[in-house]
C-alpha cells in the first residue's frame, strides 16, 4: 500500500497550515503546536523545506517560517521531494532496479509503472492551494459541495 514517510506527511501538514494563514511568519512551535505534531521532527521537516526554497525563514521574536510562493504554485510533488522521500509503490519505482532480482524478467514492471506515473500525476497537479482550497469547502459545508462539483465532474 502506497504510504506517504511521516517527514513528508509533516512537510505537507505545515505547507498547508502556512497557506491557511497567508502574510503571517509561523515559527515551527507554533505550527507543530496548532497542528498536534512532534515540534522536534517537525523543525527539520522545516530545515528540508527551507533548502528546498519552499519556506524562508526569518529569526527573532517576530520570525517564523512563510511560503516562498503561491500556493497555487506550490504542487505536493515538489514538497515530497524537497523531503527527500520516495512514492514509489515498488522499489523498481523508485529507481532502485538493482535491488530486484526479477527486474529483468518481470512481468509487473509495465503495469506498476502505469499505475505509478497516475500516483504521479495526482501529486504533480495538486497544489497546496487545492489542499486550503478543500478544507474550507468541507469547514463550511461538511464537504456536501465539494461531493457534488466531483459527482459534475463524473457526469
Amino acid at each position: 500500500m502506497l504510504k506517504l514517510s511521516k517527514k513528508a506527511e509533516y512537510a505537507i501538514l505545515a505547507m498547508q497550515f502556512l497557506a491557511e494563514n497567508p502574510g503571517n511568519k509561523l515559527n515551527a512551535k507554533e505550527i507543530a503546536s496548532s497542528l498536534g505534531l512532534s515540534f522536534e521532527f517537525l523543525s527539520k521537516t522545516m530545515q528540508s523545506l527551507m533548502k528546498s526554497g519552499l519556506v524562508d525563514s526569518v529569526q527573532g521574536v517576530k520570525g517564523g517560517y512563510s511560503i516562498t510562493k503561491s500556493s497555487g504554485d506550490i504542487s505536493l510533488m515538489e514538497i515530497i521531494n524537497a523531503t527527500d522521500e520516495k512514492i514509489g509503490i515498488v522499489d523498481c519505482m523508485n529507481n532502485n532496479d538493482e535491488e530486484c532480482s526479477r527486474y529483468q524478467h518481470c512481468s509487473i514492471k509495465n503495469p506498476m509503472s502505469k499505475i505509478q506515473k497516475l500516483i504521479d500525476d495526482v501529486f504533480i497537479n495538486t497544489s497546496i492551494a487545492d489542499l486550503v482550497h478543500d478544507i474550507r469547502i468541507s469547514k463550511h459545508t461538511n464537504g456536501f459541495s465539494k461531493n457534488l462539483i466531483e459527482i459534475k465532474k463524473i457526469v
